[in-house]
C-alpha cells in the first residue's frame, strides 16, 4: 500500500506534470522528433560500422556529435533534460 501512495504522490506532483507536459511538446516537435531518429540511425550505423572494422564509422560519429550539439542547443530538448534530472532526483 505504501508503493502506491508514493506512485500516486509522484504522479500528482508539479514537477512530474511539469516533465510530462515538456515531454508532450517534444513528442509534437517534428524537427526535434527528425534530429532524435536522425541520431538514433546513424548511432546504429557507426556501431555497425566500427563491428566490421570499417573506419568510417568515425566520420559517422563525428556526424553524430554535430547532431547532438544541435539537438543540446535546443531550448525545448534542454528544458526536458532539465526536468528528467529533478524527476531523477527525486525518484532517487
Amino acid at each position: 500500500m505504501l508503493v502506491d501512495e508514493l506512485f500516486c504522490s509522484i504522479e500528482n506532483s508539479a514537477l512530474y506534470k511539469e516533465y510530462i507536459k515538456i515531454g508532450d511538446i517534444l513528442k509534437k516537435d517534428h524537427t526535434i522528433y527528425l534530429l532524435i531518429q536522425e541520431i538514433k540511425d546513424l548511432q546504429k550505423e557507426a556501431n555497425y560500422l566500427e563491428e566490421n572494422n570499417d573506419i568510417r564509422y568515425k566520420d559517422v560519429e563525428n556526424i553524430i556529435a554535430d547532431k547532438v550539439e544541435e539537438l543540446n542547443n535546443n531550448k525545448i530538448y534542454q528544458e526536458y533534460l532539465d526536468k528528467m534530472k529533478e524527476f531523477n532526483k527525486l525518484i532517487k
